[in-house]
């Protein structure tokens, strides 16, 4: 039944909550302590009474020895009205008897508790009663007075001081005993409550200290990624404890696996990155290496792994790296960027660009670092080049500058050529003039009969003549378009009868080769032009046309439009045609390709014709094929607008071997 009872009292206590059998094991000494503070009021309170007791006891003694000081003053004051009998005296003895009476009434109130006391104290109230009243009946009787006889009141007053200090004496030996029954009373129940306070600590630790354990090893256990042993908690608390353990090792379970997870990841990223990455420890020796670095170097991992970072480095560099990794390891520098040349395994070297970072450990130490490569050896080549691209293009822009000089230099010696070339050609044809007209008047006949073999020389005179005139109108046109003297006066022309114009002119000549010029305009009305340069142009493509033509042959005058803005004039014959090397030189002033220099020519008709169709925005070329003939034509813009651009120039001016790219004049109309 008892073992029940107990096994019943166990299984209750274990169900109970900590802060139940805290306060149960705390409420233990509770009777003890209630009968402690009864015991320690107890104490208190007779400690005070005694001191209470001595106080009044003191008190009492003190009045007696101010009694006894009374009693003497009274009979001094008694002695002296004895001597004097003076009423001065009278008052003093009064004054001092009536205090004595009050001292006296005082002390007998003090000591009423006292019996032994209080009969002295009534005892010697009688006999400073009797003695007041003995002397103040004599006084007024007017015979001798007699001093207070105070022997007896002060033997009262002595032995009741005596039984006072006996008494005083013992109740400080009580007050005394009363303080250390309180302080001995104070430290036993200080012990007590400690003594109790410890059985109900070791009672509640025993409780929960084994099961506390039990969980300290499986968090232990849990921390070590570890399955925990079985707990069976006999608390709440416990319960609630051994729930969040196991809560937390299910969590610490998956923050570890999301752990080896993210460096799985991260050991993956390294080896595969497109970007070559190692790593040192302290001491500078490689520890990791991915595969772009190995596939940049050429070399495997095992033979990389193991050495000297800057093993790695080209000789020329390499002392210079290593004392640059070991003062990054050290802290001495800051890791930045630089740049190294590193061996291949093929002895071939690359220039690399090396970022490094610190790999530090949880207290900040630095373990080793983390360097990676980018191949810069591309990038540097570019930067060689655009280095010396930047030189050379500097050279140019001095030889530039120079040749901009010199060709300032000889615009200038042009204009100034093109300047005395107007200014002189009035000057250069009045002679020229004179000379053809006089042989022409010679040559006819009218000065006079000539023979036959001067008429010949007249016609020699007039044939050089008139090309040396030809040659100083070429030549003055040519500088004036140079110069900018030269004036275009535009106007809407009809183009068929300009063109027109031009044959019958050179009818003449083409009839004594039997050439016949056929005109082709009636796709073209009305064009905007200074038509004087039109004719000249025609003039220059037609008279060379019937020039180099064999007899017999064919020419063609074409005028089509080109576009929207800009017409075209084609003259084409039937000659000998013009070998593709010399088609450049036909619009240089005074050149002349070689089939042409039997004939007549001054070699400046088609250079002038070049240089008044582009000053109107035009351009000009030619197509010739050797054998078959040649078509030369002028493209001429019709815009009536003074800021109209040149039109595009044909394909086959390129063929031609002329630039269509020319830079076009905007002439003023």
């Amino acid at each position: 039944m008892l073992i029940r009872l107990i096994a019943s009292i166990n299984r209750f206590w274990a169900d109970r909550p900590l802060r139940i059998k805290a306060l149960a094991l705390l409420l233990i000494p509770l009777p003890i302590l209630i009968a402690a503070t009864g015991a320690i009021s107890h104490a208190h309170q007779n400690e005070q009474h005694a001191r209470i007791l001595v106080e009044e006891a003191q008190k009492v003694s003190n009045h007696i020895q101010g009694t006894l000081i009374r009693l003497l003053d009274a009979e001094a004051s008694a002695r002296e009205l004895r001597a004097a009998r003076d009423p001065s005296a009278l008052a003093r003895y009064s004054e001092a008897s009536g205090t004595l009476r009050s001292f006296v009434d005082q002390l007998a109130a003090l000591v009423a508790g006292n019996p032994v006391q209080s009969r002295r104290a009534s005892e010697i109230r009688g006999i400073v009663e009797d003695e007041i009243a003995a002397v103040t009946t004599r006084y007024q009787n007017r015979g001798s007075s007699s001093a207070i006889d105070g022997e007896r009141a002060r033997v009262e007053l002595t032995e009741m001081q005596t039984e006072e200090e006996r008494l005083l004496e013992a109740l400080a030996r009580n007050a005394a005993s009363a303080r250390w029954h309180l302080f001995t009373v104070l430290i036993e129940i200080a012990i007590v409550g400690l003594f109790f306070q410890m059985i109900a600590g070791l009672m509640l630790s025993g409780t929960i200290s084994g099961q506390i354990r039990a969980l300290q090893r499986n968090a232990r256990l849990f921390g070590l990624g570890l399955p925990g042993g079985g707990v069976h908690p006999d608390t709440s608390e416990l319960k609630k404890l051994a729930h969040e353990l196991g809560q937390a090792a299910v969590r610490l379970a998956h923050s570890e696996r999301a752990l080896r997870e993210s460096e799985k990841r991260f050991r993956t990223l390294f080896k595969e990155a497109p970007i070559a990455y190692h790593e040192i420890d302290r001491e500078g020796v490689v520890r990791h290496v991915n595969a772009a670095e190995c596939a940049m170097l050429g070399r495997q991992a095992s033979e990389i792994v193991g050495q000297y970072a800057w093993d790695l480095v080209s000789s020329r560099s390499r002392e210079v790296v290593r004392r640059s990794i070991l003062n990054r390891l050290a802290g001495a520098c800051p890791t930045t960027p630089y740049e190294c040349d590193v061996d291949c395994r093929d002895q071939s070297w690359i220039t690399v660009e090396v970022h490094e970072n610190l790999i530090c450990d949880s207290r900040g130490v630095v373990t080793g670092m983390r360097s990676a490569l980018l191949d810069v050896t591309a990038t540097k080549m570019v930067d060689t080049a655009l280095r010396r691209f930047e030189q050379h293009a500097q050279e140019l822009n001095v030889k530039n500058d120079e040749l901009l000089g010199e060709l300032e230099t000889a615009r200038e010696a042009s204009a100034t050529k093109g300047r005395f070339l107007a200014a002189m050609s009035h000057e250069l044809r009045t002679p020229l003039n004179g000379i053809i007209g006089l042989s022409e008047l010679v040559f006819d006949g009218v000065a006079g009969p000539v023979s036959e073999e001067q008429q010949e020389y007249l016609g020699d005179v007039l044939a050089s003549s008139k090309h040396l005139l030809q040659l100083v109108n070429d030549v003055l046109d040519l500088a004036k378009v140079e110069s900018g003297k030269i004036e275009f006066v535009r106007q809407y022309v009809k183009i068929e009868p300009l063109l027109r114009e031009v044959c019958d002119v050179l009818r003449i000549l083409s009839d004594e080769k039997r050439i016949s010029v056929a005109l082709d305009a009636a796709n073209l009305d009305t064009v905007f032009t200074d038509p004087a340069r039109l004719k000249q142009v025609v003039y220059n493509y037609l008279s060379n046309a019937i020039k180099f033509t064999p007899p017999g042959g064919l020419i063609q005058v074409r005028a089509r439009a080109e576009g929207d803005r800009a017409f075209r004039i084609e003259v084409e014959d039937n000659g000998p045609g013009i070998q593709e090397s010399d088609i450049p030189r036909l619009f240089v002033d005074f050149q002349q390709i070689e089939q042409t220099r039997t004939r007549l020519g001054t070699g400046l008709g088609l250079a002038l014709t070049k240089r008044m169709v582009e000053s109107q925005g035009g351009a000009v070329g030619v197509r010739s094929h050797p054998g078959k003939g040649s078509v030369f034509f002028a493209v001429l813009p019709t815009e009536p607008a003074a800021t109209s651009s040149a039109p595009t120039a044909p394909t086959e001016l390129e063929g031609a071997g002329v630039d269509a790219d020319i830079p076009r004049q905007t002439i003023p109309v």
